[in-house]
């Protein structure tokens, strides 16, 4: 049924063990391990998938644990579910910068997989749980990774020398090719290391960039998958009874809302408005300590390298990693500030019809800008799948 390749350097019986008992498939699975002190994973894994009895075959590290009981058969019915997915790993992105660095973005990448190194251990989330659903991408790590042979276009390519880069190559040259790329969160790896760069995978990275420069950036704009909601900020200097913005700050928020996205408006917040708002399932945060942050007071405590200190007052502590998919504003004097505090986060502003308003459009901060009416009654009545779409071009 599925075949898994890995390299090694010496034979690694336990990690055979391990595959072939995680995998819920016991005899079904064909386990190829190569043994390799020097030669070139490209060349190594095209031996591999040559050899491989089976159509769905595995590429993997050897220092990993699948964490995932049945994983085997969860991978199967993956591939059956999406014919139009030739390759499935557990980690990539959406967007591969003209660096080479698939990571440049974290923004565009997805999956989670955990890491244990020297005694400790930690889940890097790269995205949130993709439930049953994959997410299409560019390009997969090489930590893990399955490929149906009947769906592939390209074997690795064995110009790429040493251990690194093979699987961006490898995927990226599918996906060049039309072979949809996916990453699932269905199967947990716990990687027993931390990938490290050194010289060969900077040459690696640069003849990358080179070969690959007329096709680079490489994007493929977000969708939303099903059951799947938008986390949104709308954020102003302020919301309340007096503010003319606040009623279409609000009626704008109950849109989508209703659509079940989560909805944050973070601002000066005081008053009847923002009591309806919350009453809509609307999130509120004052402006001066936004999610994520809390604003010191001289009595609550951090820790530091030199132990537990007290907080500064009137200083902002980020004490938690928070995330919005959209930042969407209304005062442009906010832009900056939040630009600070949620670095790389997708920075929308707001145009309305009448210019009452003043918006700065060409501020290289804002990713788009959002044209609204001034009238809170035909804010209401707004179609909001539009927004959605504006939304959805700059994530």
């Amino acid at each position: 049924m599925i075949t898994v390749v890995y390299c090694t350097r010496q034979q690694n019986p336990e990690h055979r063990e391990h595959l072939i008992k995680s995998s819920g498939l016991h005899k079904h699975l064909e386990v190829i391990e190569i043994i390799n002190n020097g030669e070139s994973l490209t060349k190594a894994y095209n031996r591999g998938l040559k050899q491989a009895k089976n159509d769905i075959v595995v590429f993997c590290h050897d220092d990993l644990k699948v964490e995932t009981k049945q994983w085997g058969n969860k991978l199967i019915k993956l591939f059956d579910k999406n014919p139009e997915y030739g390759i499935i790993g557990v980690a990539g992105t959406k967007y591969m910068a003209p660096s080479g660095q698939w990571w440049e973005n974290p923004r565009k990448m997805y999956g989670r997989v955990a890491h244990t190194h020297e005694g400790k251990t930690w889940l890097s989330s790269y995205s949130d749980d993709l439930g049953q659903s994959l997410e299409e991408v560019v390009v997969c790590d090489g930590v893990w990774f399955a490929v149906n042979k009947n769906r592939i276009k390209k074997t690795f390519n064995e110009n790429v020398e040493g251990f690194h880069f093979y699987d961006v190559t490898f995927t990226f040259e599918n996906y060049l090719e039309g072979v949809k790329v996916g990453v699932t969160t269905l199967i947990r790896i716990n990687h027993q290391s931390i990938g490290m760069t050194n010289e060969s995978w900077e040459k690696n990275r640069a003849d990358f960039s080179e070969a690959y420069q007329a096709h680079l950036p490489a994007n493929i704009k977000k969708t939303l998958r099903k059951g799947e909601r938008l986390k949104l900020m709308i954020t102003a200097l302020s919301f309340d009874d007096q503010n003319p913005k606040s009623k279409l700050i609000l009626e704008f928020a109950k849109k989508l809302k209703n659509e079940n996205h989560e909805v944050t408006i973070c601002s000066n917040i005081k008053g009847n408005l923002p009591i309806q708002a919350k009453r809509a399932g609307i999130n509120l945060a004052a402006i001066q300590q936004p999610p994520g942050f809390a604003l010191g007071d001289g009595k609550w405590t951090i820790n530091t390298q030199n132990g537990p200190q007290p907080s500064a007052p009137n200083t902002l502590y980020k004490v938690k990693d928070y995330k919005f998919d959209v930042i969407h504003t209304f005062d442009d004097e906010v832009i900056a500030h939040m630009d600070r505090l949620y670095a790389g986060s997708s920075i929308v502003n707001t145009k309305f019809h009448n210019s009452l308003f003043v918006t700065n459009e060409t501020n290289p901060l804002v990713k788009t800008t959002i044209t609204l009416s001034n009238d809170a009654n035909e804010v209401s009545n707004l179609e909001i799948e539009g927004v959605i779409k504006e939304y959805l071009n700059v994530i």
